[in-house]
């Protein structure tokens, strides 16, 4: 993260918070504020918990059962945390707390569903609770991104994310990846009625960059994305042109939430790209690069 307030950079997250809180006011509490400080604490260990977990390359059953536990005890007390008002949120109320909880918390969320076959969000009653209060208010659902970006921009940013090669984990990686994308647990509130059209709208209006930066020769990934978009606005299958199977799904998996559209849009083109890909063939693009994701070039899908 990063903002510049009255010309100044600020990089670090805590930091930014104090200098909004400071010109803004507080969002009902301050981040010194001494109910605050043992909940940002908190925080810190879940996500050192989850650090450890998620990005140990271990060599045992014994460690990674080791690391699990000890990421299941801090969410423990998180949940404990949780449960002392009556409110869904850390506090009487949303406040700074839920703020700073909730870019790791999805993350952990996502990564952990991914990589270790665990599923926050449905084992953690209080975390559900939270999740779908969060998921209430407008301001995060806007923010909101979906389990298939989550985990595949993760490890560039962490330096790695390691597998167990559970049973269950084989399960929902392949979900992830491969569909059906509804019903996973990033996402509870109703489908809004115009997630197609919202789809439809944001690949009309970067078209030629989506085109442009496809494996494919533009003219048939230009037939074979005109068949998707069909099929999303109507049902109908629509037979792509042959050798489109890869290149279709290319683009199913640089979907990028909530960058280019939000998460149940997503998940709708996702799901037409797809079903499309399957009428052409079984296909695979290239593996998404774990060391960086220089195949998303940001500045292609910049707001004119």
């Amino acid at each position: 993260p990063a903002i510049e307030l009255d010309g100044r950079i600020i990089k670090e997250s805590d930091d930014i918070l104090i200098a909004l809180e400071k010109v803004f006011d507080p969002l009902n509490q301050g981040m010194e504020d001494r109910m605050v400080l043992p909940l940002r604490q908190l925080e810190r260990l879940l996500f050192r918990a989850w650090c450890t977990w998620l990005c140990s390359r271990v060599g045992s059953s014994q460690q990674e059962q080791r690391n699990r536990e000890q990421f299941i005890g801090v969410v423990a007390q998180v949940e404990e945390a949780l449960g002392r008002t009556p409110s869904p949120y850390f506090l009487d109320s949303f406040g700074i707390v839920d703020v700073i909880f909730t870019p790791y918390v999805e993350r952990m969320n996502a990564s952990l569903y991914y990589y270790k076959g665990y599923s926050l969000r449905e084992e953690n009653p209080r975390l559900s609770a939270w999740f779908a209060a969060m998921e209430s208010r407008p301001t995060y659902c806007g923010t909101q991104s979906d389990f298939h970006t989550h985990v595949h921009d993760l490890p560039p940013q962490m330096g790695g994310c390691w597998e167990n090669g559970e049973p269950q984990m084989l399960i929902n990686k392949a979900r992830v990846d491969n569909g059906p994308w509804f019903g996973l647990p990033d996402v509870a509130y109703p489908e809004p009625e115009n997630s197609r059209m919202e789809a439809l709208k944001r690949t009309i209006e970067h078209r030629i960059n989506i085109i442009r930066v496809n494996p494919l020769d533009d003219k048939l990934f230009d037939q074979a994305l005109r068949c998707a978009l069909t099929h999303m606005m109507t049902g109908e299958d629509c037979v792509p042109p042959s050798g489109s199977d890869v290149a279709l799904r290319y683009l199913r998996d640089r979907i990028n939430v909530p960058r280019d559209m939000s998460i149940y849009a997503a998940k709708r083109l996702r799901e037409s790209l797809e079903k499309t890909a399957a009428l052409a063939g079984d296909g695979q693009p290239a593996p998404i690069p774990t060391k960086h994701r220089r195949d998303q070039d940001p500045s292609n899908f910049a707001i004119k």
